[in-house]
């Protein structure tokens, strides 16, 4: 999570929606940091309201604006599934390690998920679960260009974001069945990505 406070701009950093490279593109020029352990990296908007804007309060009378990114459901779990498959978690129950790509999301779609399918959902990361609110400019993950564009207008320099922490990258599938289960149980997640930006607002 970045603060820029000229801009009066927070960037939240939805895990497994290039996160890192932009927190790496960007953190050199950011006011306020938090960084490294995911509970401060991967602040959610729920927490981000409660407690770091009221710190932020204490400075300026100026509410900043919100900013995230946000990845197509299935694309989004298909990186979880290639993140969990890397060797330093051999042996872990978080493990991806020698299962297909239905049985992750099996899991995912389970009351109780096991430990390698608890990944969360965007859509818990970027609204807040009483009110309703949620992070207000929201850009598709697929729509980079168009995000980094924003930034640069309203930060006022050129940012050049490189790939970082990326996953495994090989083709996996997911039968027609599951997708459907899918689309169907994280209906709220489709449909904040299919309204996010895919241009800067104007």
């Amino acid at each position: 999570m970045l603060y820029f406070h000229k801009a009066g701009l927070v960037f939240l950093a939805t895990p497994k929606s290039g996160s890192t490279a932009i927190e790496r593109a960007l953190t050199p020029k950011a006011d306020v940091v938090f960084q490294n352990d995911p509970n401060f990296k991967h602040c959610i908007f729920q927490r981000y309201q409660w407690r770091v804007e009221k710190m932020i309060g204490m400075f300026t009378d100026r509410v900043p604006e919100t900013l995230a990114m946000i990845r197509e459901p299935e694309d989004w779990l298909g990186s979880w599934f290639r993140f969990r498959h890397g060797a330093w978690l051999n042996g872990t129950p978080r493990s991806t390690r020698g299962m297909s790509f239905d049985q992750f999301v099996e899991g995912y779609l389970s009351e109780a998920q096991p430990p390698f399918a608890a990944v969360g959902s965007q859509w818990k990361f970027l609204t807040h679960p009483r009110t309703g609110e949620r992070v207000q400019h929201i850009f598709r993950y697929d729509a980079m260009p168009a995000f980094v564009g924003y930034l640069e207008a309203r930060l006022g320099w050129s940012i050049e974001v490189e790939r970082h922490n990326v996953s495994p990258d090989w083709e996996i599938t997911l039968s027609a069945p599951l997708r459907a289960r899918l689309r169907e149980q994280f209906a709220a997640d489709y449909a904040l990505y299919e309204g996010a930006l895919t241009r800067a607002p104007g």
